[in-house]
């Protein structure tokens, strides 16, 4: 930085003249700030009649200041701000300790279950939410447009089951839907129907609803007004369960929706390319999800200037003074985002394009270096450390608090598979160990994730962040589950199917189909199932189907064999059910008869 002779002038009068006078006349003082009036009297002199007064030039008062209290002190270390980029002569640094707990925020037992870990973000108020909007769409719905269906208000029971049935789809998928209700296929055949009917949930996801279409409260110029509500209240519990270990890295997630929305975006490089971006901040070896922002796109037609620092410094925000080390790529890192996060007590480091302002203009500290392979150079400037490696490609890594003498090693494979440890500058190693916490996320997320048609695209990002809370609460649930925990072998798959499993609760309904018992195929009291014939034979259950219809019953070398009736293997099942009700009322009419 330079500053110019007239500024280090007011600044070394300010600091050290103890007796200047700076008047303001508060009658000149404009009420909206607009015009403001100072009356500056100058700096007075040291004469004690007050019409002796005489300007005094500041630098003649600094250096006067200098010869008198310079005697007897020890010099001042200070050497000032750099200007260039040095590439010697560092100036050795340190990283300063996360100065938060990291960890869980609240009391959760040892043994605690999948639905009370995950109750400690989706509280009774997301719930309730969930609740009273849903039921006040369908009567907004039904009274405009009026149908012979029927509908009753949704308890909370059934919208947790109904949610419970969701994370079983993203466990579970089907190619369809209504798949998970049918009962005539062996393939398809789930207990999906003994705890919701078919009816009941395409009914509960028609109105599903976060917000009330109709309050005339609603800031309706906000894009995302249909679920921010929502998601304001999943931030902050996502917020007070859980916190950070100090290193965190910032990216973008997608997710996926191909319909009309003026704010999907188009990512070529991403697994996911058209959809939804997030911003999102998340702790780098866990992935667990502390803060996010959902990108809308263009304001008022037109496209944000310095998006990169404002959504770093948004989403590092409730982590000022904290000392966090956020690691980012190329996109966000730039010379003046790292100086004001540094000023801002936020640590941070990234890879960095090679055009961003501010950057060392040597030939030796760009893409033109000349370097061999994992050769590297380092600069410094004040607290930043600037560093070009070569790879396959030239790497170019900037952070504000790394030393630049440090170094680490980092995998790279030779002219084989084998991987051999590459000596690289310490901020380039930390990149590389920091930097793939929203990638593991999204890697978790995407496992089971729903990912039914909808052409509602803020219910693809309901469900994402239903997900992503899921995911979070997993993530708070190991880390005080021990080395002794019960899922520490299974994993999240496994605590995932225990969650729906919590939250499902059968629900009644005169809609739901008949569900059949489920013996086994090929083992039960009476029946077995097996190969009985040496040729086809027409299978007894199709053929009682099909009676009286132009279907012809399909053939089979299977069968009971107790019966020696030929059965294909999915109706099986119906001929032990129709075998057992009619032995129970055989047995019945005989005891009559006896009585």
């Amino acid at each position: 930085m330079r500053y110019t002779r007239d500024f280090l002038s007011l600044f070394l009068a300010t600091r050290l003249a103890g007796d200047r006078e700076v008047a303001m006349d508060m009658e000149d003082f404009d009420s909206d700030g607009s015009d403001i009036d100072i009356e500056f009297k100058g700096f007075e002199s040291e004469s004690e009649d007050e019409n002796d007064f005489v300007p005094v030039d500041p630098l003649d008062r600094a250096q006067k200041w200098e010869l008198l209290d310079t005697e007897g002190e020890e010099e001042d270390d200070f050497r000032g701000f750099q200007v260039d980029w040095r590439t010697g002569n560092y100036e050795p640094r340190k990283t300063k300790t996360f100065s938060r707990i990291p960890g869980v925020k609240q009391p959760i037992p040892l043994d605690a279950s999948p639905l009370d870990v995950f109750s400690r973000i989706f509280t009774d108020q997301l719930w309730d939410t969930l609740l009273t909007e849903t039921n006040r769409y369908a009567e907004q719905v039904r009274d405009q447009t009026p149908t012979t269906s029927k509908w009753t208000p949704v308890s909370k029971t059934e919208m947790k089951t109904f949610l419970g049935l969701c994370l079983c789809f993203g466990i579970l998928k089907l190619p369809a839907r209504r798949d998970y209700w049918r009962q005539t296929k062996w393939l398809y055949q789930t207990n999906v129907p003994r705890a919701m009917s078919r009816d009941r949930f395409d009914m509960i996801w028609r109105y599903l609803h976060l917000e009330d279409n109709l309050d005339p409260a609603l800031d309706k110029s906000d894009k995302l007004w249909k679920i921010r509500r929502f998601m304001d209240l999943l931030l902050h519990q996502f917020q007070a369960l859980y916190e950070v270990n100090g290193f965190v890295s910032v990216d973008e997630s997608m997710v996926k929706y191909k319909g009309r929305l003026a704010f999907r975006q188009y990512l070529p490089m991403k697994p996911v390319k058209w959809g939804i971006k997030v911003w999102v901040m998340a702790e780098s070896n866990t992935g667990y999800v502390n803060n996010f922002q959902v990108h809308t796109g263009a304001i008022a037609g037109k496209t944000e200037t310095g998006l990169a620092y404002r959504i770093v410094s948004d989403l590092a925000k409730p982590y000022f003074g904290s000392n966090l080390c956020v690691y980012m790529d190329n996109f966000y890192t730039s010379v003046k985002l790292l100086v004001d996060l540094q000023v801002k007590g936020v640590q941070a480091c990234g890879t960095v394009r090679a055009g961003r302002k501010d950057l060392p203009k040597n030939k030796e500290l760009t893409k033109k270096a000349g370097l061999n392979k994992h050769q590297f150079n380092v600069a410094q400037q004040d607290d930043l450390t600037f560093c070009v490696w070569q790879d396959t490609k030239t790497v170019m890594v900037l952070s504000n608090f790394h030393d630049p003498t440090a170094n680490g090693s980092v995998k790279r494979r030779t002219g084989g598979q084998r991987q051999i440890d590459v000596r690289v500058p310490a901020c380039l190693a930390d990149y590389q160990q920091h930097m793939n916490g929203v990638d593991l996320l999204d890697q978790m997320v995407a496992y089971y994730q729903i990912r039914h048609r909808s052409t509602k695209w803020w219910r693809r990002l309901f469900f994402y962040l239903f997900s992503v809370a899921g995911y979070n609460a997993f993530v708070a649930a190991r880390s005080v589950g021990g080395p002794g925990w019960k899922y520490r072998r299974s994993g999240y798959k496994d605590w995932l199917e225990d969650l729906s499993q919590e939250l499902i609760v059968p629900v009644t309904a005169r809609s739901a189909p008949c569900v059949l018992p489920t013996a086994p195929t090929g083992a039960s009291a009476d029946h077995d199932l097996a190969q009985i014939n040496t040729k086809r034979k027409t299978c007894r259950e199709c053929s009682l189907k099909h009676s009286g219809t132009d279907m012809r019953a399909g053939s089979t070398l299977m069968g009971c064999k107790q019966c020696n009736v030929p059965l294909h293997r999915e109706c099986f099942m119906y001929h032990v059910g129709r075998e057992t009700s009619s032995t129970s009322s055989t047995s019945g009419l005989s005891h009559g008869l006896e009585l």
